[in-house]
C-alpha cells in the first residue's frame, strides 16, 4: 500500500480534502474587505433579512432585489444571526455558507468520483480540484456559486449512482437527487437541474449512439415522489414572493436578470471569444497540470480502437462542427436578442441531433449499432464525466454574458478527469506531448500567480493607477500609498519554491510528488495573497479608504469617539454609491442619487458628515438634458455649495484629511474627504 492508499482510505481521505479547500480560503473569508458589487449586494440583502424581520421579500435598502431565489439569504442571514454581532456589518459572518459550501463541494467531488473512476484517481482528482484558485476564492465570497457548486456536484454523484448501477437503493437515492435540486433551485434557479441534465442526458445519449441503446437507469427520476419533492421545495416560495412582490419578483428575475444574461452582455460583462478556456492556467491552477494529458486519455478511451467505433469519433466531431456552423448562421440570422441568445442553445442541440440520429436505420447501420460491443464501466464513466464537463463548457462559453465565475459548476468533473489522468501517468501510460504542453499552461499560470502577488506587480499596477487622478499629482497618491508595499513576504517564498520542486519533480518524472508541491504551491501563495497582500492594498479599497477619512472626524455611525464627540446617525455620500459602502457602514447611509444635497436647518439633526469623492464627475451633459433639475454637479460644486451653506448659518466644519484610492468596480480613481457639520461647537 503506497501513500496515496493510505491517504485516499478511510476518515483521513474526507478530513484532508475538506481541509484543503476550507483551510486554502479561511484567511480570505476573515482579512479581505466587503467586495463590490455583488457580495455586497447579497450581503446587505441578507442583512435586511434580519433587520426587517422579512424573510420573503428580498431588498437592497428601499428597494426589491428581484434576481436570485432566497435560498443564499437564508443561509447568510441564519450564519450572521448566529455568529455576528448586534450591529451585523462585518462581512465575514455572510462569506460562512460559501466557505463551507466549497469545502463540502470538495467532497461532494470525492464521493461523486468514488462510484465513477474509483478512490485513488477520486481523491487526486477531488485535490486538485479543491486547490484550485476559482473555487478557494469563490469560498470567501458571500455569493451563490460556493454553496451552488456544492449541491450541483452532490446531485451529480446522486446521479452518477443511478447511472453506473451502483445504487443499492435507487429509489431512496432518485429521492437524494431531487432534494438536491430543490435545494439547487432555491439557491441560483435552474443552474444546478441544467448542469445535472448535461450530465445525465448526454451520457444517455452517447450510449445510445454507441450501443443502440441508453439503458433504464433514469428510471427512478421518474417515480412521482422525486419530482414532487423537488417542486414542494420551490414552489410555495415561488408563489408566496410572486404575491408579496405583486408579480414583480419573476418580471425582475427572468424577465430582466435572466434574460439580459441571454440577449446580450448584461452589465457589460461579454468576454471575449473562449473566455472560460483562456482563464483555466490561472483559475484551474493546480489542476490544469493534468488537464489536457486527462483530455487525450479521455478522448483514447472514448474513442476505442475498431474501425466502427473510430468511424462513430470522426463522424461525431463532424456532427459537432455542423451544429456549430448552423448555430452560428442561426446567430446571424435572427434579429436581435432571439440571435444573440441562439448560441446557448448548442449543447441540447447536440443532444437532441445524437438521439435523433441514433433512431435512425441510416445512421445506425454506418455506426454498426447492432454489432456494436457493450463497453466497460471506465467507458461509462468517462463518457458521463466528459458529457458533464463539455455540455457546461460549451453552455457558457456561448452564453452573451460572460464573469469567469460562471464556469465553476464544470470544474469538479475536469478535476476528476485530471485526477482519472494521474492514474494513468502513474500507472505507465505515454501521452508525452500532451504532458508537456499541459506542463507549460502549468509552469504558465503559476508564474503568473508568483508574480502577480509581488511587491513589483503592486508597485506596477498602483503607478498606473495614481495617474489618473485629476484633482492631484499623481506623486501625491504614490506617496500616500508607499506602505502598500511594506508586507511579510515568507508565505510567498515558500510558494515560490514548492512551485519550482513541483516543476524539478516534473522534469523527474515523478508525477505523484509533483501534484503534491503543485496543490502546496496553491494554498501557500493564496495564503500570502489573502493573508498579507491583499490586506495591505488599502489604496485598491475604497470603502476602507472612505472609513479612513470618516474616522478622521468620528463620522462613523455608531462607533464611539476619541475626542468624544457623538458619531453621525448616517453618512451622506457624494460622488459615491458603491454597496460595500452601505452593508459595512449600515444600511441607513445615503448614496447619489438619494443624498440630500442642502443641509438641514433643525440643529437636532446635527452633526451631520458628508463623505463627498472630489473625483466625482457627477451627471453627464446628455444624462442632465434628460434629469432636468435631478442633475447631479460635479462633486467639487457640491462640496463648494455645501461649505457655503455653512458659513452662512454659521455651523462649524471639520475637515478630514485627504484620502486617495482605486474604485476596482468601475477603474475610476477616488479622491475622499469627509466633512463633519456641527451645530454646537
Amino acid at each position: 500500500m503506497d501513500m496515496l492508499d493510505r491517504i485516499s482510505s478511510g476518515w483521513k481521505a474526507w478530513l484532508i480534502l475538506f481541509a484543503i479547500t476550507f483551510t486554502a480560503a479561511a484567511p480570505g473569508v476573515f482579512n479581505l474587505p466587503a467586495l463590490d458589487r455583488d457580495e455586497s449586494r447579497f450581503a446587505q440583502a441578507s442583512k435586511q433579512y434580519i433587520e426587517t424581520g422579512d424573510y420573503l421579500i428580498i431588498r437592497y435598502q428601499d428597494e426589491y432585489r428581484n434576481k436570485k431565489p432566497a435560498g443564499i439569504h437564508w443561509l447568510q442571514s441564519g450564519a450572521t444571526q448566529v455568529l455576528g454581532d448586534e450591529d451585523r456589518l462585518e462581512i465575514w459572518t455572510y462569506r460562512v455558507p460559501s466557505w463551507l459550501g466549497a469545502a463540502l463541494a470538495t467532497l461532494a467531488t470525492f464521493w461523486c468520483g468514488i462510484v465513477l473512476i474509483g478512490r485513488r484517481a477520486a481523491f487526486l482528482g477531488a485535490a486538485l480540484f479543491g486547490a484550485t484558485l476559482l473555487l478557494t476564492s469563490e469560498a470567501h465570497i458571500s455569493k451563490t456559486d460556493g454553496v451552488l457548486v456544492f449541491l450541483t456536484t452532490w446531485g451529480i454523484g446522486a446521479l452518477a449512482r443511478l447511472y453506473m448501477g451502483k445504487a443499492s437503493k435507487p429509489k431512496q437515492m432518485a429521492l437524494l437527487f431531487w432534494f438536491i435540486m430543490g435545494c439547487g433551485l432555491l439557491i441560483k434557479g435552474p443552474v444546478t437541474p441544467m448542469v445535472a441534465a448535461y450530465a445525465g442526458f448526454g451520457a444517455w445519449v452517447w450510449a445510445k449512439s454507441g450501443e443502440g441503446k441508453g439503458g433504464d437507469w433514469w428510471r427512478p427520476l421518474i417515480w412521482w415522489p422525486g419530482p414532487a419533492l423537488a417542486a414542494a421545495m420551490f414552489l410555495p416560495w415561488l408563489i408566496a414572493i410572486q404575491f408579496a412582490t405583486d408579480g414583480t419578483f419573476l418580471q425582475g428575475a427572468v424577465g430582466k436578470d435572466l434574460k439580459d444574461k441571454f440577449a446580450g452582455a448584461s452589465e457589460g460583462h461579454a468576454g471575449w471569444p473562449l473566455y472560460h478556456l483562456s482563464h483555466i492556467p490561472v483559475w484551474f491552477f493546480p489542476a490544469v497540470l493534468l488537464l489536457i494529458p486527462g483530455a487525450t486519455l479521455a478522448w483514447k478511451q472514448l474513442r476505442g480502437v475498431s474501425d466502427g467505433a473510430r468511424k462513430r469519433g470522426t463522424d461525431a466531431l463532424l456532427v459537432f462542427a455542423t451544429l456549430g456552423a448552423l448555430t452560428a448562421l442561426a446567430t446571424w440570422i435572427l434579429p436581435g436578442e432571439i440571435g444573440n441568445g441562439a448560441p446557448s442553445a448548442y449543447p441540447a442541440l447536440i443532444i437532441f441531433a445524437f438521439w435523433y440520429l441514433a433512431t435512425q436505420p441510416r445512421w445506425r447501420e454506418r455506426w454498426a449499432i447492432a454489432e456494436a460491443a457493450a463497453v466497460s464501466e471506465e467507458t461509462q464513466a468517462i463518457r458521463f464525466l466528459a458529457a458533464w464537463a463539455i455540455l457546461t463548457t460549451i453552455f457558457f462559453e456561448l452564453m452573451p454574458t460572460r464573469l469567469s465565475h460562471y464556469i465553476l459548476p464544470a470544474y469538479p468533473a475536469f478535476g476528476l478527469i485530471c485526477g482519472w489522468a494521474g492514474m494513468k501517468l502513474l500507472d505507465g501510460a505515454k501521452v508525452p506531448v500532451s504532458k508537456w504542453l499541459s506542463f507549460g499552461v502549468y509552469a504558465f499560470g503559476g508564474a503568473l500567480l508568483v508574480f502577480a502577488s509581488s511587491p513589483l506587480a503592486a508597485k506596477l499596477i498602483k503607478t498606473e493607477a495614481a495617474g489618473d487622478f485629476k484633482t492631484i499629482e499623481a506623486e501625491t497618491a504614490l506617496e500616500q500609498w508607499a506602505s502598500a508595499l511594506s508586507f511579510p513576504m515568507w508565505l510567498w517564498w515558500v510558494g515560490a519554491a514548492v512551485f519550482l520542486l513541483s516543476v524539478a519533480t516534473f522534469v523527474a518524472r515523478r508525477i505523484g510528488l509533483t501534484a503534491l508541491f503543485a496543490i502546496s504551491a496553491s494554498l501557500f501563495l493564496g495564503w500570502h495573497v489573502r493573508t498579507y497582500f491583499i490586506p495591505a492594498q488599502l489604496w485598491v479599497q475604497p470603502t476602507e479608504s472612505a472609513r479612513v477619512a470618516l474616522q478622521d472626524v468620528c463620522g462613523v455611525p455608531s462607533e464611539t469617539c476619541e475626542k468624544g464627540w457623538e458619531s453621525p446617525e448616517r453618512v451622506l455620500a457624494v460622488g459615491y454609491a458603491e454597496p460595500s459602502y452601505v452593508l459595512t457602514l449600515g444600511t441607513q447611509n445615503l448614496h447619489p442619487p438619494e443624498t440630500p444635497l442642502t443641509l438641514p436647518s433643525d440643529p437636532a439633526a446635527y452633526p451631520v458628515v458628508y463623505l463627498i469623492n472630489l473625483e466625482g464627475a457627477g451627471s453627464s451633459k446628455a444624462q442632465c438634458e434628460a434629469l432636468g433639475e435631478e442633475c447631479i454637479p460635479p462633486a467639487t460644486k457640491i462640496r463648494d455649495d455645501i461649505l457655503d451653506q455653512a458659513n452662512f448659518t454659521p455651523l462649524c466644519v471639520t475637515t478630514s484629511k485627504s484620502v486617495y484610492a482605486l474604485n476596482y468596480s468601475n477603474g475610476d480613481p477616488v479622491h475622499f474627504v469627509a466633512y463633519r457639520f456641527d451645530a454646537d461647537c
